[in-house]
């Protein structure tokens, strides 16, 4: 059974969806990588309520942000994902570590974090270690994602469903087990101490594209399912 192109190139644009997603997140953006953003022209409707809201909130931004805008979200990256200025004790604040969401401790480095580095283990994923950082950070989730998405664009032209139905179904798993668990509350938590809509409509579009792909994913599967069937 030969797959349909169109299954191909969804899977590759995902990838590079989730990977400039991660880009977003994990540290400051420099100013070529803002100017780029800036450059996009987001849709309006996309059919998912949060993918919708996210880029009118980072359409928002660009229209009303400071001439300096690397100045200007660097303050705001380290006020929302780096608790800078933050001094609520015992308040959750917006670091993008899942343990931090998941656990009772509200700490990092727990049982999330550990299943998170078992499946990338399992998947051929590393994250790099000179970065130091727990693997459950959400950056590294999105690339795992990226990751994922790369290798089912190589099984679907190399024509081989069986591993790429099993790729689907774990990517459908970790966006539930360890993307869409945490990351609305993120994305709650980051709005309350942000002073600018750039980071939490980002984190909506994450949120969104993690949803809308789970979906794709799922319909994809189905439909190669009854194909293999008959």
């Amino acid at each position: 059974m030969a797959l349909d192109q169109e299954i191909i190139d969804y899977l590759r644009d995902s990838a590079e969806t989730y990977r400039f997603l991660s880009q977003m997140v994990f540290k400051e953006l420099n100013a070529e990588a803002i100017a780029a953003v800036a450059e996009i022209e987001f849709p309006a409707e996309t059919g998912n309520a949060h993918l919708d809201e996210g880029y009118r909130l980072v359409r928002r931004y660009f229209r009303f942000s400071a001439e300096d805008r690397r100045t200007q979200l660097a303050c705001e990256y380290a006020r929302v994902f780096l608790a800078a200025g933050v001094y609520g004790k015992g308040e959750r604040t917006a670091v993008p570590y899942e343990s931090v969401f998941t656990s009772p401790e509200r700490i990092m480095m727990q049982a999330s974090r550990d299943d998170v580095v078992r499946v990338f283990l399992r998947d051929g994923f590393q994250v790099n270690p000179d970065l130091h950082e727990p693997e459950d950070h959400l950056a590294f989730e999105l690339e795992y994602l990226a990751h994922m998405s790369e290798r089912a664009a190589a099984l679907a032209e190399a024509n081989d469903v069986a591993a790429l139905l099993q790729n689907l179904d774990r990517q459908c798993a970790f966006v539930d087990a360890h993307v869409l668990n945490w990351l609305p509350q993120l994305a709650a938590t980051a709005r309350q101490f942000a002073k600018l809509a750039f980071y939490p409509g980002m984190l909506l579009v994450a949120q969104g594209t993690a949803e809308a792909s789970r979906l794709t994913l799922q319909d994809i599967a189905a439909e190669l399912s009854g194909a293999k069937a008959a």
